[in-house]
């Protein structure tokens, strides 16, 4: 069995119509960094092992995934920073990247930006409809061995952790 958690980076700064700033650089709010460690006891509670972490290169993904990593005892080796993970995806795109890597990875995290992140936990299981907030965490299982076998409506979902629900 295979497990697939997707991840809405955490609250972010606004963009301010008067920055320099872009939206690629948009950091977290504190509320982000605590509503991470929140998401992340949670899943250290249900015995969630993560194996690879995949992010977005967008700060406030990088941050998140950072925090989770240091949480969840990963090493920044095991964090693969992906520009399309920002850009945008179909879920084709997305199933396609994921057949690339090794049973070994039974526990793989992505971390992203809504809304194709949403997009992806409801094409990926047989759900119509998540609510996906920021730091929103759904974990899917698939009844495979390899990553290569892994199908769009045929990943089950486990939990859907918000920090809302948390607090």
């Amino acid at each position: 069995m295979l497990t697939l958690i997707l991840v809405r980076h955490a609250k972010t700064e606004q963009l301010a119509f008067n920055s320099s700033k872009t939206d690629f650089e948009r950091k977290l709010k504190p509320r982000g960094f605590t509503d991470t460690e929140l998401v992340a006891d949670d899943l250290i509670r249900k015995g969630i092992k993560l194996d690879l972490i995949i992010t977005s290169k967008a700060i406030r993904a990088d941050q998140t995934a950072t925090l989770f990593a240091n949480k969840l005892d990963i090493q920044d080796n095991k964090i693969i920073r992906e520009q399309f993970i920002y850009d945008g995806y179909t879920t084709t795109d997305f199933i396609t990247y994921l057949s690339q890597f090794k049973k070994e990875y039974a526990t793989i995290m992505v971390v992203g930006h809504n809304p194709e992140i949403a997009m992806m936990a409801i094409n990926i299981t047989d759900s119509n409809y998540l609510d996906f907030p920021t730091t929103a965490t759904a974990v899917i299982s698939f009844d495979v061995e390899n990553w290569k076998d892994i199908n769009a409506r045929e990943g089950k979902l486990e939990w859907l952790i918000t920090p809302k629900v948390l607090k």
